[in-house]
């Protein structure tokens, strides 16, 4: 996992940057909806030689799935800033 935690910290500092830089002027939904897309796309990118080999899509976007899930289990809300 040493390569994936590296270069998927660089990735997401680049999106994180990126969108500051491209997006913040949008609506929180807007930057959202923006960087999601621009993480799917990378994900399809990476999963697209395997599919061409024959690999089935529904069979790599459950593994993909089950990853994220994965990674999220143990993300917790945040909690509500005092008003």
């Amino acid at each position: 996992m040493e390569f994936a935690d590296r270069v998927g910290a660089e990735l997401s500092k680049v999106l994180g940057d990126r969108c500051r830089a491209e997006l913040l002027a949008l609506p929180q939904e807007a930057q959202f909806s923006a960087a999601l897309g621009a993480g799917v796309l990378l994900v399809a990118e990476v999963l697209r030689d395997p599919v061409e080999r024959g690999a089935s899509p529904a069979k790599l976007a459950a593994i993909v799935g089950r990853q994220v899930e994965g990674l999220l289990g143990n993300v917790q809300p945040r909690t509500k800033r005092p008003e």
